[in-house]
């Protein structure tokens, strides 16, 4: 039971280090990244988001092998509302702009991330 606990501390502080990272880098007025391609800002967002959805998902659950439905949809929920908590942030920092577009390329990031999760974890348990 110990290790459990451990263990969840663990992905609760990476969790709450990461979603920080991600305001920093919201509150920033100019990110500077160099656009190698066209829609860049969307696959960024897009991993970022989804890496955040599977940190919410270990953080939720109690073995990772064990994951119910439940800690799906939470995990869902909280990156989401994360998500557009953060653009409707950005509409208030000088040269940053609230995006839709943003908010869908998290939201995909999200839910692909988690159609995943669950795949591997339905391989997983089969074995």
């Amino acid at each position: 039971m110990g290790d459990s606990l451990g263990r969840k501390i663990i992905f609760w502080t990476v969790l709450m280090v990461y979603s920080t990272v991600i305001f920093i880098f919201s509150s920033r007025p100019e990110v500077g990244v160099e656009q190698l391609f066209y829609g860049q800002d969307k696959v960024i967002h897009f991993l970022i988001y989804g890496i955040h959805a599977f940190l919410c998902l270990a953080a939720l659950s109690d073995k990772i092998l064990l994951l119910k439905l439940f800690h799906y949809l939470l995990a869902l929920v909280f990156s989401v509302s994360y998500g557009i908590f953060n653009e409707i942030y950005q509409y208030f920092i000088p040269e940053r702009e609230f995006s839709f577009g943003d908010i869908l390329a998290n939201s995909l990031g999200i839910i692909t991330f988690l159609i995943l999760a669950y795949i591997f974890q339905n391989k997983k348990l089969k074995r």
